[in-house]
């Protein structure tokens, strides 16, 4: 897996080639939050930021834009926090906090 940051946002290009989605989603999903993370810190500086995420899936090449605004604070508060909480990474979590009220300011 590769990640890149980009003028518009990252890349996360993964080298595996995965038989099914749900097995995609399942190994992939980590460092997508992760990176999903990485674009809402970056949003202090910006109005948009996008995650571009690449992958070959079932044989066939997986792209998908996903674009992140301050509109969209709830994913913070609705899927990445409680994936974080869920592995106990509370470190993570006090940063996602962090992050939604330098967001909200």
């Amino acid at each position: 897996m590769e990640k890149n940051l980009t003028a518009s946002g990252l890349t996360l290009n993964f080298d595996t080639i995965y038989d099914d989605y749900e097995t995609f989603m399942n190994e992939s999903r980590d460092p997508i939050y992760r990176t999903i993370l990485k674009a809402f810190e970056k949003l202090k500086d910006r109005e948009k930021v996008s995650v571009n995420v690449f992958a070959n899936v079932e044989m066939t090449e997986f792209e998908s834009e996903l674009e992140f605004t301050k509109s969209n604070l709830d994913i913070l508060t609705d899927v990445i926090n409680p994936y974080f909480e869920e592995r106990e990474e509370y470190e993570l979590c006090a940063k996602v906090m962090k992050i939604l009220s330098e967001l909200k300011n």
